[in-house]
């Protein structure tokens, strides 16, 4: 298998994460000629979705950002846009924290941030947010009521009230406006400027009303693009975008099922709410969170489009548990999609591969597709080659169990929770200095409960950890650091859970070069800044300049709850819809006994262990929207970015060994992409705010037009034959174009 230059080069080009990081010396792949060269599936942007191009996607883990979350770069000087208004527990609407979650987001085309939120008591809604959070729609509150007593909630399928069960996924968009979604019953479309439904196709007759609902996949397949994906019931779903109709169903694969454990029966009776009572997420979260944290159930799709010269049609991967009997052979699974006139649309199974250390994480491609990643269960990679399911190689790593890696542009396997990423080319590890974060926790946090009074177990002086709000773009890797107090417990949690070892205190963004590893300068990490919570979760960057965080994963305020004696909360307030049984409360405190280890062995009181000045007033779930001080700068940092892409594709315009000239073709289609969104929405915005110093702004973006059309020219004479290569003129078209954007960008840079 070929891995190309880009991979291999990863940690030239990127550097090390951090100062003082350690890097292994290995052997390098021996340089190879390009032999040809591919438009990666006719996307400028190199991702698969090629009717979503305009916008971001937070994505609930593995490769399902498209490039509004990898090619818009962040942004260090920082301000509080707003936070979620309808998810948020302080709205005199909305239920009690911990009924709430959302663990994705998408930028819709007119530039709406659209949610899917269960919010407890057997409700759901999916809401559209204005940049600053408030409410622009949202969707007919979902019930499970089942009146007639048919086993299916009366709303199922009807108006546009979408059930609870799409509330762990981010909405999927289409360039024309269509936001996809599903639940339980079936696929939702709706209208992105009014969430008004455009058509529901229904799925329970036969599924067994398990559909659930991880992301959907819309991709480039069919008369007009498909719509679907392998559900976490096993269901392959293709659709129709048009009209929802069905084109592709097969029936799950048989898997090694497991029985909910107790873990996630404590997890879903300590939310309170739907979960526990109209039991719409309860399959899903006992196939998904048992307490090995293993998934015996299909993860999110990782897919490779169709490529020319290498594949006619797509190719998607899914995670699997064991087959019948083998619950310890976990799979990942690779399908094709295929098209004749005799049999019409269709899919085949491309190649299996066994993950003998079970899999818990959705996979995880090569910005070139050429290598898979399925991380198991013990938090081992597991590189595998997308054409041929054989494995690559397993450098010896140890990342999270739960999420996927996320992915560089130089091909890097980074762990989101450790920040050490990890090389497939040649197996060089980067391990980040997290040297940073107790700079970070002192502005956060500081140090004024030094002389409290407190539990033995607990630590007074403040950390940080950087596991949540991961962005991995070209120019910038951003997080959002969670910041608290260390405690014994946490660490030991941490073991089994990768939950941390600190309190769930707080949280604030973070923005490191991708370059150098250097934490970006003039930061500021002042309390204003930061929200009360965790944000071990989700983020994107959104092509209007905003980096958008999920806030408080259900996991942590569970056990956030157990600490604080709150698991009583939801029986003494005044909703009695998400009261729990004497039962339920029985096994929250006999949990919460076994948690107690320096109590006397007893269960944790009401009033907890935590100090009353470390409790959080509102540990919520929902969204927090930051934009930067100066939208001028922001743009300026598009432009910036624009033009380390183009010096890539030119240092790579060539037929020589070593040569990446079709991932130089990839930047170029990048640069100009983000020329066309990004750049051109953060320079308005900035003009309309005065921000230009009396710079024209007609001016800039019309250099701007011009740099982007000289870079797709550029990537168009090196693609115009694909996938044979191009001749010796066309190379030297291609680098007088390339050089024209370059200088183009330079001049914005300049100017701003």
């Amino acid at each position: 298998m070929t891995v190309s230059r880009t991979t291999a080069m990863g940690l030239a080009a990127l550097g090390c994460f951090a100062v003082g990081c350690q890097q292994t010396p290995v052997a390098q792949a021996t340089p190879e000629k390009p032999t040809r060269i591919s438009d990666r599936g006719v996307q400028e942007h190199g991702k698969v979705w090629p009717r979503s191009i305009d916008s971001a996607y937070m994505g609930t883990w593995g490769d399902n950002r498209n490039s509004g979350s990898t090619l818009v770069t962040s942004f260090e000087q920082r301000r509080l846009a707003g936070q979620s208004q309808y998810l948020s527990w302080t709205e005199p609407d909305s239920p009690p924290v911990s009924a709430l979650l959302t663990n994705g987001s998408t930028e819709a085309p007119n530039g709406l941030i659209i949610a899917a939120s269960p919010r407890g008591g057997g409700t759901s809604t999916v809401v559209a947010l204005d940049l600053q959070g408030k409410v622009v729609w949202r969707t007919q509150e979902w019930t499970s009521d089942d009146a007639d007593g048919d086993g299916i909630p009366d709303l199922a399928g009807q108006g546009n009230a979408v059930a609870s069960s799409a509330g762990i996924q981010a909405p999927m968009v289409d360039d024309q406006g269509g936001l996809y979604l599903a639940d339980n019953y079936g696929v939702w479309k709706l209208d992105q400027d009014t969430g008004e439904r455009i058509w529901f196709s229904r799925f329970s007759d036969y599924s067994g009303n398990k559909l659930a609902s991880n992301d959907l996949r819309l991709l480039n397949e069919g008369e007009d693009g498909l719509v679907g994906n392998v559900f976490a019931s096993g269901w392959h779903i293709w659709l129709d975008r048009r009209d929802g109709s069905p084109v592709i169903v097969k029936e799950p694969d048989p898997f090694s099922a497991h029985d909910c454990p107790e873990l996630s029966t404590m997890f879903l009776a300590i939310s309170g709410g739907e979960m526990d009572k109209s039991g719409e997420l309860d399959e899903l979260t006992c196939l998904a969170y048992d307490a090995n944290n293993t998934t015996p159930q299909p993860n999110n799709l990782a897919v490779r489009p169709a490529t020319s010269g290498l594949s006619e049609h797509a190719r998607y991967m899914f995670t699997y548990a064991g087959p019948p009997g083998k619950p310890d052979h976990a799979r990942l699974i690779a399908y094709d999609f295929t098209s004749s006139e005799e049999k019409g649309w269709g899919i085949e199974k491309a190649w299996e591969n066994v993950i003998h250390g079970q899999t818990a994480a959705s996979p995880s491609l090569s910005p070139d597709y050429r290598v898979v990643n399925a991380s198991d269960g013990e938090g081992n990679v597991n590189f595998i080659s997308v054409e041929t399911g054989e494995t690559v190689g397993n450098p010896d790593v140890h990342f999270n169990s739960f999420g996927s890696p996320g992915v560089t542009i130089d091909g890097l396997f980074c762990d989101l929770w450790s920040t050490t990423c990890v090389s497939p080319a040649d197996g060089s590890v980067i391990q980040a200095d997290h040297g940073i974060t107790d700079e970070i926790a002192a502005q956060v946090l500081p140090g004024e409960l030094e002389s409290h009074s407190i539990p033995f177990l607990w630590g007074t002086t403040p950390d940080a950890n950087l596991i949540g709000g991961a962005i991995l773009d070209p120019a910038r890797w951003t997080f959002s650091a969670t910041v608290g107090y260390p405690y014994f417990l946490g660490k030991m949690l941490g073991l089994r859970l990768r939950l941390g070892n600190i309190t769930p205190t707080a949280m604030v963004p973070v923005t490191f070069d991708a370059r150098t590893g250097q934490l970006m300068p003039d930061q500021s990490f002042a309390p204003e800044l930061s929200r009360p919570g965790t944000s071990e979760a989700n983020a994107m960057v959104t092509t209007t300049g905003r980096y958008v965080v999920q806030k408080a994963e259900l996991s942590s305020l569970f056990y956030y709850y157990m600490l604080q004696g709150n698991y009583n909360f939801f029986n003494n307030n005044a909703a009695p819809y998400d009261d729990v049984s004497e039962s339920e409360l029985g096994a929250l405190t006999e949990m919460s006994e076994s948690l107690n280890f320096f109590g006397l062995f007893g269960p944790i009181g009401e009033e907890g262990v935590v100090p009353e000045q470390w409790k959080v007033p509102q540990p919520m779930s929902g969204l927090t929207i930051y934009e930067p001080v100066s939208f001028a700068t922001g743009a300026r940092n598009q432009a910036e970015m624009g033009v380390g892409l183009v010096e890539f594709a030119l240092d790579n315009l060539c037929l020589s060994a070593g040569c990446d000239l079709e991932e130089a073709a990839a930047r170029l289609g990048y640069a100009a992409w983000n020329l066309d969104k990004a750049f051109q929405r953060q320079l308005a915005e900035a003009s309309d705010r005065g921000q230009l110093n009396g710079t024209p702004w007609e001016r800039l973006a019309s250099d701007a037009a011009a740099a982007a059309g000289a870079c797709r020219s550029a990537r168009g004479e090196l693609l115009a034959v694909q996938p044979q290569l191009p001749d010796g003129d066309a190379l030297g078209r291609a680098r007088r174009s390339s050089e024209s954007c370059l200088a183009s960008l330079q001049g914005i840079v300049a100017a701003l």
